[in-house]
């Protein structure tokens, strides 16, 4: 099984609400990369990360656990 035939199985399986963790989660990476930018995310960095580590295991658990 190549990658790509992989990749589409995996994204036929996944529902609204997964694909709304992973943009949150990307979103949410963002925001950690950006905070050496701004102080004020700077401020709050380690809820950041906590929520990304969260909903980003919650993703890799619905891909690979399925």
């Amino acid at each position: 099984m190549g990658l790509m035939s992989w990749t589409e199985k995996k994204i036929h399986g996944m529902t609204l609400w997964d694909f709304a963790i992973f943009k949150i989660a990307l979103a949410l990476f963002g925001v950690i990369i950006g905070a050496y930018i701004s102080l004020f995310v700077k401020q709050y960095l380690w809820y950041f990360i906590a929520v990304f580590v969260i909903l980003y295991a919650i993703l890799i658990f619905r891909i690979f656990g399925k």
